[in-house]
């Protein structure tokens, strides 16, 4: 979805993230670049649009979180529809589908058309921190 001035907000339900790689110092399997099997890209930038149109999702949040914390450059602002269409990974986020990769958009494949190491590794941050920030969620209490 677009904001009032054509800047990408969100999905109908989810928020939105794309990773744009300076692909001189690019790690990604991507147009013919070898990975250093770490799942590292030191060239990754990864951008959301602001919150200005958008709900700011607490999934949301909790990527930026890890993104600092995993060394992963990181921009908030307003990102255009063009922009997304040449991105290196897109995904979403939300309380449901956790992150969630996307490979294409209208009709167009998103880098190859698999998911990105990026998305991968804040994935996997995302999963562990389930296990491990037990001060980020409340346990429901079994229903009887």
């Amino acid at each position: 979805m677009l904001d009032t001035e054509g800047f990408v907000s969100e999905t109908n339900a989810t928020n939105l993230f794309m990773v744009r790689y300076d692909n001189s110092q690019c790690c990604y399997e991507h147009n013919g670049l070898e990975s250093t099997g770490e799942g590292d890209c030191s060239g990754a930038v990864l951008l959301t649009p602001t919150a200005d149109h958008c709900l700011p999702g607490i999934t949301r949040e909790t990527v930026l979180i890890l993104a600092k914390e995993l060394e992963i450059k990181y921009e908030v602002r307003r990102v255009s529809l063009s922009e997304f269409y040449s991105a290196d990974e897109v995904f979403t986020t939300g309380t449901m589908g956790e992150l969630t990769p996307v490979t294409k958009i209208d009709g167009r494949v998103i880098g190859s058309g698999k998911k990105g190491v990026v998305t991968e590794k804040l994935q996997q941050a995302y999963k562990r921190s389930i296990d491990t920030r037990l001060d980020w969620s409340t346990e429901i209490p079994p229903f009887c």
